[in-house]
This record gives C-alpha cells, structure tokens and sequence, in this order.
C-alpha cells in the first residue's frame, strides 16, 4: 500500500483529486509518518495493518461508527465491513474507514488521515483527530 497524509497534502497546497498526487509525494521528500509504501495483509484491517508498521494514524471508536480514521482511496479496491459513519456520497466519492476497511486489490494508494474532508456536524460523527507529531 502507498499512503500519503491528508495534512501533507494541505500544506503543499495540492489537491486530493490530482492525477499526479502520489508523484508529487514521492519528489517532496517527505517523512516516513507522511508517506511511504508498507506491505499490507489482506486478512487485517488497513488501520491495523499501518500500525503494525509503527504508523500513528488518527482513529477513535475503530468499530466503524466514526470518522476519525477516514481514508481517500485514490486506487485500488477497498472494502469496508462496517460504515455508520460516512454517507453514501462519501462512499462512492472514495473515502473508507481505515478501521474496518481491507485491501481487495494487491495495490492500493490512500490518503489517510482525511478526517477534514468528511467531517460534518451530525450528532454521532467522529471528533477531530488529535494533531499529528
């Protein structure tokens, strides 16, 4: 899985929707905790599978009924098993749960930590994450 920062993202003022997004990341020398590339089991959560490589992403309730821990899957195939959270325009815009999200395709690129792009004010939404170090 590649993955990218929704706050490196913001602070080079690129768009999450840029075609060339992750070739972007991958020139901006960034660190580690904001993009890079980790080996990911099919049979473990996204979320999971990050923090098993000493990642530290944004996540709260990790049972599907918040957003905290939302992601924008830019490619490949997503699944999620549980989603009480996002709406269904969310959904087909791309954004999963990282919580009980599982990769379905051998490669997927993410852009984690977009809590900010599906925060809303519904009673029962997730909370801004806190910020990262």
């Amino acid at each position: 899985m590649e993955y990218l920062s929704y706050r490196s993202v913001v602070e080079h003022g690129w768009d999450v929707d840029d075609d060339d997004l992750f070739d972007k990341a991958a020139r901006a020398n960034l660190d580690e905790d904001r993009y890079g590339r980790i080996e990911i089991d099919r049979e473990e959560t996204i979320l999971r599978s990050a923090e098993a490589n000493d990642l530290s992403w944004g996540s709260q309730c990790r049972s599907g009924t918040c957003n905290v821990c939302a992601a924008v899957v830019k490619s490949g195939d997503v699944e999620m098993d549980m989603n009480l959270a996002l709406t269904d325009e969310q959904v087909e815009d791309g954004v999963r749960l990282t919580c009980t999200a599982y990769p379905d395709s051998d490669r997927v690129r993410i852009v984690f930590n977009a809590f900010p792009l599906v925060a809303n004010d519904e009673p029962g939404r997730g909370r801004e994450p806190a910020a990262e170090e």
